[in-house]
């Protein structure tokens, strides 16, 4: 064998030898495709610029935003309550003081100290009476009152069960003024609130015009001489509570 067969010869099994190495020994494990993309995770997103933000929100449409919708068992809004809490007498036995705004103390002509003006009226049912005949011996309580107002339909409730029917009527008295109301319309409120205490009726407004304008419902709680020691206008819990509070110093309860 010459030199060049030797040399072919050589060749021919350097090229088995890696062929053989290749395709007949053990190379790397193969990896499926599938597995790769479920191992790896994907490539973030990169967070677009102010440019395109404002690219894509012109672009992409506004999402309406769709009322929620109301469920079977989402809780039902409760209904108001009637039943009051029983006012109970203050550990300190003071009267309160009356403090007011100033846009309040303008509307108030009569105040603390002053003698409840002289008023004769008409009453419901007929005839004609001075309030000064209707003055308990140990308190009086005037609320005048507009039948259309909710504070009012709730203060002659109160009045009823907090005053009338807690004191006799000789020594704490209750009386109501009707304000610019017809007989009827007042006996309709009174029925629907269960008041029975007496009622004068101020058609024209001028029994209110002597203790000041406005904001009804007013209370006013008079001593025995017939000065004024307390009121206070509109109607709130506060009103109610300082309104027995008042009582139990004049009856010392």
């Amino acid at each position: 064998m010459n030199f060049d067969q030797r040399t072919q010869q050589t060749k021919r099994i350097f090229v088995l030898g890696v062929f053989c190495l290749v395709g007949c020994g053990e190379g790397p494990t193969s990896v499926p495709v599938a597995s790769l993309s479920e191992a790896a995770p994907p490539p973030a997103e990169l967070e677009p610029t102010s440019e395109s933000s404002q690219t894509a929100a012109a672009v992409a449409p506004a999402e309406k935003s769709q009322p929620a919708a109301v469920t079977e068992n989402e809780p039902k809004v409760p209904p108001r309550y009637t039943v009051r809490k029983a006012v109970s007498a203050p550990k300190t036995a003071t009267i309160p003081p009356v403090l007011l705004s100033a846009g309040h103390a303008k509307l108030c002509t009569a105040k603390v100290g002053d003698a409840f003006p002289k008023l004769s009226l008409p009453k419901l049912g007929g005839g004609q009476a001075d309030l000064a005949t209707l003055r308990g011996k140990q308190a009086t309580v005037i609320l005048f009152w507009h039948p259309d107002r909710w504070m009012a339909r709730t203060a002659l409730i109160d009045m009823q069960r907090d005053v009338a029917a807690q004191f006799p009527a000789d020594q704490v008295s209750v009386v109501g003024i009707a304000v610019r109301q017809p007989a009827g319309a007042v006996q309709g409120a009174l029925n629907q609130a269960q008041a029975q205490f007496p009622q004068l009726i101020d058609t024209e407004g001028k029994a209110l015009a002597t203790v000041g304008t406005q904001a009804l419902p007013r209370l006013y709680v008079l001593d025995p001489a017939g000065k004024i020691v307390w009121f206070d206008i509109e109607y709130s819990e506060g009103t109610r509570r300082e309104l027995w509070q008042t009582l139990a110093v004049l009856t010392k309860k």
